[in-house]
């Protein structure tokens, strides 16, 4: 139970921090996100609680092809945010393109 607390409160802590710091910088809040640190805190958890190393791999290697396809998400956005249009429909539509990307590389590259 306690490995579950600690588990909770060190990740909340990396979301709290880089929305706090966001107020005051998006350059380094964006520096802190961009960072795999939840990739980071996973493997270390996994690896602590089982030594299971090529399951480690697998996860890096899986994360890499669907961080590649938050991609669209990244360009969709801040495009429509300049042009006009609503937070909301942004946000709807660069993570539907994300989503998509995301089923492309499920089912063509990694064949789950």
């Amino acid at each position: 139970m306690f490995q579950y607390v600690l588990k909770f409160i060190i990740s909340a802590l990396v979301i709290v921090l880089a929305s706090e710091i966001a107020k005051r910088s998006t350059v380094l809040s964006a520096i802190i996100i961009a960072l795999p640190l939840v990739s980071l805190l996973t493997f270390i958890w996994i690896y602590s609680e089982s030594k299971d190393v090529v399951r480690i791999a697998k996860l890096s290697e899986e994360i890499l092809y669907f961080g590649l396809a938050t991609v669209p998400l990244f360009l969709i956005l801040p495009y429509m945010l300049r042009n006009g249009y609503s937070f909301l429909i942004a946000m709807i539509f660069s993570c539907a393109a994300s989503a998509l990307s995301m089923l492309v590389v499920k089912y063509f590259f990694l064949k789950i």
